[in-house]
């Protein structure tokens, strides 16, 4: 039956990527036009890492109002799809980079405190964004991914960046194990050393949610996260 199921998931590179909701509003808007030669944006590309651009881009793409449009009317679910979905094509449907740049893309953090003996904490910044792009990105991330999502404050923002990181883990290594392990380590040491850090049983949820997604990828090629973020995961005692 599972396989059945991976079976009629329509096929990513070989079907309009539309969203099947309300209206007519296309996953595909943002796409780059073609612009004039630029010496400086010839240097400025040049020296660029391409990781750099294709996350700008991606974050580009959920700041956009149009993404906020798609969220109300196709649900949060889907618009977690729609980042995956982008973030191949960015990717050239390289998965692995797909799945690397959707977690660049969640990313909930803008910095990050830790603890230090002695000097009590120090900020650790996590991304380099204008704190205005920063704030209409997390404005814009969905939220409502779970039945059980709060429905108020950030409700499950947070989780998606779990839920991405341990796909990414487990895709980049084949090893759910690996993914596991990254994933505790994370867990500790948020509730150890990061200031407001919590062991959070939720973010363990969205960890093996991700880790299942990136390890059955390997196999399947035309998945997407909104089949696994509804997956049921039984708790740790």
């Amino acid at each position: 039956m599972r396989l059945l199921k991976f079976v009629i998931i329509p096929l990513l590179m070989h079907t309009p990527l539309r969203g099947q909701c309300e209206g007519d509003l296309s996953w595909e808007y943002g796409e780059k036009k073609e612009e004039g030669f630029s010496i400086g944006q010839m240097f400025s590309n040049a020296f660029t890492p391409q990781l750099v651009i294709d996350t700008k881009e991606i974050r580009s793409y959920v700041r956009d109002a149009r993404y906020k449009e798609l969220t109300k009317r196709c649900g949060d679910l889907r618009a977690v799809d729609a980042i995956y979905i982008r973030s191949l094509k960015i990717a050239g449907y390289s998965i692995g980079r797909a799945l690397l740049l959707s977690m660049m893309a969640v990313l909930e953090h803008q910095n990050l405190h830790v603890r230090i003996p002695i000097v009590s904490s120090i900020k650790l910044p996590l991304t380099l964004e204008e704190d205005s792009l920063f704030l209409q990105r997390i404005r814009h991330l969905p939220g409502r991914v779970y039945a059980d999502s709060p429905t108020n404050g950030e409700m499950d923002k947070d989780k998606l960046q779990h839920f991405f990181a341990s796909a990414y883990i487990a895709y980049a290594s084949e090893s759910v194990d690996l993914a596991r392990g990254a994933g505790n380590i994370v867990e500790w040491g948020e509730a150890k050393f990061v200031v407001g850090g919590a062991d959070d049983p939720r973010d363990k949820r969205a960890n093996k949610q991700g880790e299942l997604f990136g390890r059955d990828l390997l196999a399947v090629k035309n998945l997407l996260p909104s089949d696994y973020l509804l997956l049921p995961i039984e708790s740790e005692e």
